[in-house]
């Protein structure tokens, strides 16, 4: 889904990805399927140059990952932050995201 999406919204090229390593476990609720979405975004990101922030590559993973099957929610793709805590405020369809920086940690 999310590969679709970059060639439909960027008129680029594929890419190949070699996952040959990962410890996600499989349906077991933990959004592996979000953090797998993201990093294929994060990948068309770097390797095409697109500029997308932090927050772009959420949403084309979460744009990606609901033309499947899957059924995600839109806190899934917060996995792109890392280990940052986030702020995520929702109103119906509309997401912000805000990095919450820890001061004396």
């Amino acid at each position: 889904g999310v590969a679709f999406c970059m060639l439909v919204n960027y008129q680029i090229r594929g890419l190949v990805i070699d996952n040959y390593l990962t410890d996600l476990p499989v349906k077991k609720g933990l959004s592996s399927s979000a953090a797998v979405t993201v990093l294929v975004a994060r990948a068309f990101n770097r390797v095409y140059d697109i500029k997308l922030t932090v927050r772009g590559e959420m949403e084309l993973a979460y744009m990606g990952e609901i033309t499947t099957p899957s059924r995600c929610g839109r806190m899934d793709q917060c996995c792109a932050f890392g280990q940052n805590l986030v702020l995520m405020t929702f109103d119906g369809d509309y997401l912000e995201t805000e990095v919450i920086e820890m001061k004396g940690l």
